[in-house]
């Protein structure tokens, strides 16, 4: 059940990141809205989680460090991983099968560090 409230919130999240980038775009660079755009959501993700998915025994500044240096490791993970699979023919021809694989491998590694960062063991 808790994973499944974690993917709630994740969509939840990554919903206003890409809803706000939407926005954000008209009036600022591509990277410079997806900087914003991806702080609000990581930041509604993190509240969402604390307050309905895990139970934190952390106190919030601490999660919430924790949380981001998770949340900014598993950005690489996921880079690295991508490059990594589309040097193989099949994910150089399918990159879209590459991140979604990646997607699914960074989304247990989320969850799984962010059980840490909220000390829900």
């Amino acid at each position: 059940m808790k994973i499944l409230k974690f993917f709630s919130t994740s969509l939840i999240a990554t919903f206003v990141d890409l809803l706000l980038y939407i926005l954000l775009i008209s009036i600022l660079s591509p990277v410079l809205s997806h900087f914003i755009s991806a702080t609000f959501g990581m930041i509604i993700n993190f509240l969402l989680q604390r307050k309905w998915v895990f139970n934190a025994t952390r106190g919030i500044k601490i999660s919430f460090f924790l949380s981001l240096l998770f949340s900014i490791g598993g950005i690489f993970l996921g880079g690295l991983m991508i490059y990594l699979l589309v040097m193989l023919t099949f994910f150089a021809q399918n990159p879209i099968y590459a991140k979604i694989t990646v997607m699914g491998i960074v989304f247990i590694y989320n969850y799984q560090t962010k059980k840490i960062a909220f000390g829900d063991q």
